[in-house]
């Protein structure tokens, strides 16, 4: 009986978002038309915006005050143009083909338009593609531009607006914090607590590899490097070090390059012999145990237990706008790229999994992931010797003649 009530009421709160006023959207369609507008973008490049509009006055009147806004909307947009609710007490414009310059000159249009007495009307701009992937900004933490209403005053409408336009590049947002998605109340509890456990059950193991990397080689026991996560915020990313010092990116640098651009399986540089890599380094990196470090990142906050890889700036330099959508949701230890085939599959097939996971999120499927990462870690460490081995049989396999000849009977 409870779970019928609660779906009556779910019904009943969805057919009041949906009894909105002719020619606006509810929340739930404006945020699809938003999506398909996103997807579009990204394939074609054509830019759009989003406008959004909040009345505060303080008089308990602002969803009428809003409702009243939209109807001018309506009256004012384009046919391409789309209105509804972004959310209880915000009304958006979705502006196709639209940059923020044209964006802002809309919302001085709407303004001229409007005659509330003694309110406010917060006016926010975002755009689409956007270069946000080294911003630090949130949407809570990004600056809104107030402009007040002045009744049916155009001059100081007008003023307003030259003020305004004047500081446009720091009003407008980028739209990718609208769709990166907040991170939910159980995944930072598991955070908190499986963190903090492992760091105290693994003390030991910590103590033991930070003398073993002291003796092989010399240098700090840690590698510390700068990421990109959560919607591109930037932090420091904590591994035990595997590397000699002062070792040269470029080279990484441009496989990294080629993988982006081409088709090819993720392969690790290293996976050959690699005079980069200290002794024992080799198993550290294959074992995983190099990554335990980022336990640290998971308690402070910057990563989860399970999420899609963070990148290097270098490397979201390089994205196409919809790789970007991997920053939707935060980074992890391990996600559902690393247990699904990892190093066998492409980049392009790493993102889609990693945006699947941002859209499919739950404590289920982090369960899952996170008991396949013990088999998967497993597996990694016995390719390299069944793939020697396999090699070995079908090389006994073959005569000499056919080895001077055709390699076809050899296994790679």
């Amino acid at each position: 009986m409870g779970g019928r009530y609660f779906d009556m009421l779910n019904l009943f709160k969805r057919i009041r978002r949906m009894n909105t006023p002719a020619g606006i959207y509810s929340s739930d369609a404006f945020r699809v038309a938003l999506e398909r507008e996103r997807a579009r973008a990204e394939r074609t490049g054509q830019m759009f915006s989003l406008v959004l509009f909040r009345i505060q006055n303080g008089n308990g009147n602002e969803r009428a005050l809003l409702e009243h806004l939209g109807k001018v909307l309506v009256q004012k947009v384009r046919i391409s143009d789309e209105i509804g609710w972004y959310d209880e007490n915000r009304v958006g414009t979705l502006l196709p083909g639209t940059s923020a310059e044209g964006a802002w000159q809309f919302v001085d249009i709407v303004k001229k338009r409007i005659g509330y007495e003694e309110s406010f009307l917060n006016c926010s701009v975002y755009s689409y593609p956007f270069q946000w992937i080294s911003s630090d900004v949130s949407e809570e933490e990004s600056r809104e531009v107030q402009i007040p209403s002045h009744g049916k005053s155009s001059t100081n409408i007008e003023t307003n607006f030259s003020a305004m336009m004047a500081g446009l590049k720091k009003s407008v947002k980028p739209l990718g914090i609208l769709f990166a998605r907040p991170i939910p109340y159980w995944k930072q509890a598991v955070d908190a607590v499986g963190s903090l456990l492992l760091l105290t059950v693994l003390s030991p193991v910590f103590l033991i590899i930070s003398l073993v990397i002291k003796i092989v080689s010399p240098g700090p026991v840690f590698y510390r490097q700068e990421r990109i996560g959560h919607m591109g915020k930037r932090f420091t990313f904590w591994k035990f070090r595997t590397m000699h010092v002062n070792n040269d990116e470029t080279g990484h640098r441009q496989y990294l390059s080629q993988l982006i651009e081409g088709d090819a399986p993720m392969k690790k540089l290293d996976d050959g012999r690699d005079n980069r890599i200290i002794p024992f380094g080799k198993l550290l990196r294959s074992s995983c145990l190099d990554e335990l470090p980022q336990l640290i990142n998971v308690l402070l906050g910057d990563m989860s237990l399970v999420g899609p890889r963070p990148c290097l700036p270098y490397e979201a330099e390089k994205y196409l706008q919809w790789h970007a959508r991997r920053f939707d949701t935060v980074p992890g230890m391990t996600g559902l790229w690393q247990v699904s085939g990892k190093n066998r599959l492409t980049f392009k097939e790493m993102i889609r999994l990693d945006i699947r996971y941002s859209r499919e999120m739950s404590p289920w499927l982090d369960a899952k992931i996170l008991l396949l990462t013990g088999p998967a870690i497993l597996g990694m460490l016995c390719e390299p010797l069944a793939r020697k081995a396999r090699t070995g049989q079908a090389g006994a396999a073959v005569s000499p003649s056919r080895r001077e000849g055709s390699v076809r009977g050899v296994i790679p």
